[in-house]
């Protein structure tokens, strides 16, 4: 029997012991280093929580007054704001459950090993079952995989929506499997459409198009090794119909919201030729963060922000480089990297170049190049090219365990396996963080808050607009500003929400007053209709409008986290529709799947007795 290059021991008991071994001792590593972060001391977080903090608590004052029903708008926020249309919104997703039963300290740290944890098994059955690597190089793959800086990095700076990416070695999984059937392969790409439903519905957004570019790139790369396209391809279709349905009715809803506020006056930052541009992309994927800003920030131009550290993080450790180069040297030498391709896999080679050198030029500046680039639909709409690096991630992963399956080391595999996971992990430990140590944002308001009402002891409903409040939990006075004073029934007028622009750059504060919500001043309310952003020709009004002093029943409700009626459009219903329809196919076919699964294994099993 072939045994794999780096795996001495045949006893699959004593193997899949390992595996799990391996997994619990990174997890609790992962979960260890991190946890300091949440929070930090003093009850700070990353600056991002001033947004997910309080959109989880808001989503969990929706949740005790109305249940799983759409969120479709909010008044703690900007004087009233849509929720369910804002593309950043994730009402439906893994971190808002988590908040409602644990509260936000908890739910942050737990989503970041979840989603670890995912991104470990993913990769290890991606390489395992895919990539047919053997059951080490798989531990490998997925130990560097779950170690990615990108994850962590993210989630303790606030950006909560990028928690999906540690979906994507799974959805990979679910598009290239080898799968006999048609029923099975049917039921992969349904499971691989919920993916990318979960991607829209949890608020990874633009990045949604990063991460089906990395699946892309695996997808090629398992071509080349004999992968079928034509069954990719089909899975891949069908997951995207079925994601497509689930999520018409948040899309529809989000492009409608987004059309008044269009972000295409963002500059695109980029190094200014193409040996900095492969310096900066090579220096975020291999330096630890604070280090990769300090190397990279020199050579960017066309800067209209500041990027922090944590839009550095995408690092691979620097371990994990050196056995890329040594493995590269190692086969170069002997001759077995390159082979001359057939016609079929100069095509698919072409294409994986081609996906390859993409995130690379988007982060390369040039006039002519950047002028064409706002010209790009949902391109020009991007602040940060950096973002697009996550495109590398999976298929450097992957890449590092096929070029460790080719070499011979035998015996020294293992070692230089194991070394390279713990020099990984100790990385990781040890890498300064000064940056996101001194973060400020004060969460203590939101997780009490949180607290109360869990426990039935806060009463939630927004009564004034304002700019900044105080509540006194026993002896103490907290301040509250941006976001944070919706916890004392304070509408924030000068909040925090991209959408607008990252310093309300297409907000406007006309016509309100520091003051109660429901004040009349000629004819109108002191409240933002917020269908007025999403579906302003249906409501007969402009986005941004105030509500009508005659809508007093509607706005009283608003601001009791209570659904208003409201006029939507002909694409909304339909997309409604759509998705109510899609959601009921996919629980029927999912359901008919598992005992269709069941029903053929008890026949396996009686076959089997009969012939005993």
């Amino acid at each position: 029997m072939h045994q794999p290059v780096f795996w001495s021991n045949p006893t699959p008991k004593h193997a899949n012991l390992f595996v799990w071994l391996t997994f619990a001792a990174l997890l609790a590593a992962i979960s260890i280093i991190f946890a300091s972060f949440f929070p930090l001391p003093g009850g700070l977080m990353g600056h991002d929580y001033s947004i997910a903090a309080t959109g989880w608590l808001d989503g969990h004052i929706w949740f005790s007054n109305n249940g799983l029903s759409v969120p479709w708008f909010t008044p703690s926020f900007c004087a009233g704001q849509p929720f369910f249309p804002d593309p950043q919104s994730a009402y439906y997703s893994l971190p808002q459950f988590l908040a409602i039963v644990a509260g936000p300290l908890v739910a942050a740290h737990l989503t970041l090993c979840i989603m670890a944890a995912l991104m470990f098994w993913g990769g290890y059955l991606l390489a395992r079952k895919v990539f047919a690597t053997g059951q080490l190089i798989a531990v490998l793959v997925g130990g560097i995989l779950m170690f990615n800086g990108f994850l962590p990095h993210r989630l303790i700076i606030g950006h909560m929506s990028y928690h999906g990416f540690g979906l994507t070695p799974l959805l990979a999984l679910l598009l290239l499997i080898p799968l006999g059937s048609r029923v099975n392969q049917a039921a992969a790409a349904t499971a691989a459409g919920l993916v990318l439903a979960y991607w829209v519905q949890s608020g990874f957004g633009t990045l949604i198009l990063a991460g089906a570019l990395g699946v892309f790139l695996l997808a090629m790369l398992h071509c080349l090794r004999g992968g079928s396209f034509k069954n990719f391809a089909a899975r891949a279709a069908l997951a995207g119909l079925v994601g497509l349905a689930l999520s018409a009715a948040k899309l529809t809803a989000a492009f409608s919201y987004l059309a008044n506020f269009p972000r295409t006056f963002y500059l695109l930052p980029g190094a200014d030729s193409l040996p900095d541009a492969l310096a900066v992309v090579a220096g975020a994927l291999f330096l630890p963060s604070e280090w990769a800003v300090g190397f990279g920030m020199p050579k960017m131009t066309n800067l209209q922000f500041v990027l922090g550290a944590h839009e550095w993080a995408f690092n691979f450790s620097l371990a994990a480089a050196l056995l890329i180069v040594f493995l590269l040297v190692g086969l170069v030498r002997s001759g077995r990297l390159w082979s001359r391709p057939s016609l079929r896999q100069g095509l698919l080679l072409a294409a994986l170049l081609a996906g390859l050198a993409w995130p690379l030029a988007f982060n390369y500046f040039d006039p002519t190049w950047n002028a064409f680039l706002k010209t790009v639909p949902i391109i020009n709409t991007a602040s940060t090219p950096l973002r697009w690096i996550i495109v590398y991630i999976p298929f450097l992963a992957i890449g590092v365990g096929l070029l460790a399956q080719r070499a011979s080391w035998k015996r020294w595999g293992g070692v230089a396996v194991g070394a390279c996971l713990l020099a990984t992990v100790a990385q990781t430990a040890l890498e300064p963080r000064d940056f996101y140590e001194a973060q400020g944002y004060d969460a203590r308001p939101v997780v009490l808050a949180e607290q109360l009402l869990r426990s039935g002891g806060f009463r939630a409903g927004i009564t004034i607009l304002g700019t900044g409040a105080e509540i006194k939990p026993g002896a103490e006075t907290m301040k509250l500003t941006s976001n944070n004073t919706f916890v004392a029934g304070m509408s924030q007028v000068f909040c925090y929400n991209p959408v607008f622009g990252y310093q309300l750059e297409k907000f406007s504060a006309a016509n309100l007053i520091p003051g109660p919500v429901l004040a009349e001043n000629n004819d109108f309310l002191n409240l933002k209709n917020p269908a007025c952003y999403v579906y302003p020709k249906e409501n007969n009004c402009r986005p941004g409008d105030l509500f009508r002093a005659s809508q007093i029943e509607e706005a009283r409700n608003f601001v009791a986290y209570k659904p208003f009626d409201f006029n939507i459009s002909s694409a909304q219903r339909t997309a409604n529709l759509v998705t109510k329809i899609a959601l009921g196919l996919v629980a029927w076919a999912m359901f008919g799947w598992v005992m269709l699964t069941l029903q053929s294994r008890r026949k396996r099993q009686a076959e089997t007795n009969e012939g005993v």
